[in-house]
């Protein structure tokens, strides 16, 4: 018997839960926007999956070290941890198209809008993507959730603003929420018929 499948909310990570930076390539560029720790909380209590998923082309543009992209996943790991709340999974693209290591300049799988990274969260964590969410402050993340067969959300923080205004035609989208923590009460309020 294997154990039932279960959602996920897929996070992207830059813009959405920490302030995006460009780059961010020093542990002192890391600031979490001040409702990430609570949102990710309320998902963890409500029983979903969360895992982040984010296109990190700088380490094939060689701007970020892949050696550093675990440690500041280690780092926000820890400042969740201090707060009782956790991520159940790290999934990030080093592909460019611009890339200048030859190995990472290529068409991948992973890089959103494709769904390599959600494919395989859902192998290592037995996810149900019907039943998941993807959110994000691109509309690649929103994409993303579409094409994975579930529901997305767009947030206004980070390039979220930026994008709304030019929304691509025929784009679907759950709804365009002002932040993480909307996003989240939205998520629980059209699951469970309550707000967090």
């Amino acid at each position: 018997m294997t154990a039932a499948l279960r959602p996920a909310v897929f996070l992207d990570r830059d813009g959405t839960i920490n302030e995006d930076v460009g780059y961010l390539s020093r542990m002192s560029e890391l600031t979490l926007y001040p409702w990430a720790i609570d949102a990710v909380r309320l998902l963890n209590r409500a029983g979903y999956l969360v895992v982040i998923v984010t296109n990190q082309g700088g380490i094939g543009r060689k701007m970020i070290q892949p050696a550093f992209v675990a440690e500041l996943h280690a780092e926000i790991d820890r400042r969740l941890a201090a707060a009782g709340a956790h991520v159940d999974g790290w999934y990030f693209c080093p592909h460019h198209p611009e890339a200048l290591i030859d190995e990472l300049r290529a068409e991948c799988r992973c890089r959103k809008p494709a769904t390599g990274m959600v494919d395989d969260a859902a192998r290592d964590l037995g996810i149900d993507r019907t039943r998941s969410w993807v959110v994000g402050d691109k509309w690649i993340d929103v994409q993303l959730g579409v094409r994975m067969g579930g529901r997305a959300l767009l947030v206004r923080t980070g390039w979220g603003g930026i994008e709304e205004a030019v929304r691509p035609p025929g784009q679907v989208v759950e709804a365009v929420c002002d932040t993480l923590a909307d996003a989240v009460a939205l998520v629980l309020e059209r699951d469970h018929g309550t707000r967090g």
